[in-house]
């Protein structure tokens, strides 16, 4: 009855938000291969300064405010902190991989630990941006993988060592599908050496449909990919993870967003 009132308020919206329940509810889901060819097609299109934010990179959008571009990365840094002091570890990694290290806003706040900083993209401009970001920090450790968007198991190809700690943030909710994530998930697995450390974040499913995932449509709902907690936490057991602990942020105020799951993974 509510909801059906606040229709009646506010028409245009009204009608807005029934189109997006009859699509999903009727859309049938697309092939896995044309939402992950459409995937890559989205993040190499010409660049634009929308594009640019939503990877993240310095003085573009919404980080035209240098402050909430560094704190992005930096309250990411925290929680590494504190999953290194839960975890006992007091030695910094040598070798660290990002998945998704777009315009570099982890990168500046991590590849000063590390000899080697590892960053993985589908995008070969935000590869060179984090690689001038960390330049311009005077940082010289970087060492960029472009994999292909349609296959991402390329990377085990191009990364021949294991490395300690493994991190992607804001990159599995624009996954094309559940199952990719799960697939960059094992591949994580496998580029981490034993005693090793991960940090995934990704969207979390609520009760309401509009929390989950979306199989269609990629460039309108490419912020549409989430699992439920406790099922992300099980796919990880079966790749070898040792789940320790799971932070939720049901609003993350810093970019404006919705349905954070933090997962600490030890292996």
């Amino acid at each position: 009855m509510q909801r059906l009132t606040k229709l009646r308020r506010h028409p245009v919206r009204g009608i807005r938000y029934l189109f997006r329940w009859a699509e999903f509810h009727l859309r049938p889901a697309e092939p896995e291969d044309k939402l992950r060819k459409d995937a890559e097609q989205y993040w190499n299109a010409p660049n634009t300064e929308l594009l640019n934010q939503y990877s993240h990179w310095r003085g573009a959008g919404v980080f035209a405010d240098e402050d909430r571009w560094l704190a992005l990365g930096r309250k990411n840094l925290e929680f590494y902190q504190q999953f290194c002091r839960m975890m006992g570890v007091t030695r910094p990694p040598r070798r660290i991989i990002e998945w998704g290290c777009g315009g570099g806003a982890n990168a500046v706040h991590f590849a000063p630990l590390a000899e080697t900083y590892i960053g993985v993209d589908i995008a070969s401009p935000s590869l060179q941006e984090c690689k001038r970001q960390l330049q311009a920090a005077g940082l010289n450790n970087f060492e960029p993988v472009l994999i292909d968007a349609i296959a991402p198991e390329t990377a085990l190809t191009q990364i021949e060592q294991k490395c300690d700690f493994f991190l992607s943030t804001y990159v599995f909710e624009l996954l094309p599908s559940p199952e990719y994530g799960l697939q960059v998930l094992r591949i994580a697995r496998e580029l981490l050496t034993d005693g090793g450390m991960a940090i995934i974040q990704l969207r979390f499913i609520r009760a309401s449909w509009r929390s989950q995932p979306k199989r269609f449509a990629y460039k309108r709902h490419f912020v549409g990919n989430a699992y439920r907690i406790d099922a992300f936490w099980e796919e990880a057991e079966k790749c070898g993870f040792q789940p320790q602990a799971v932070r939720l942020i049901p609003y993350e105020q810093i970019n404006d967003q919705t349905n954070y799951a933090y997962f600490f993974l030890a292996t």
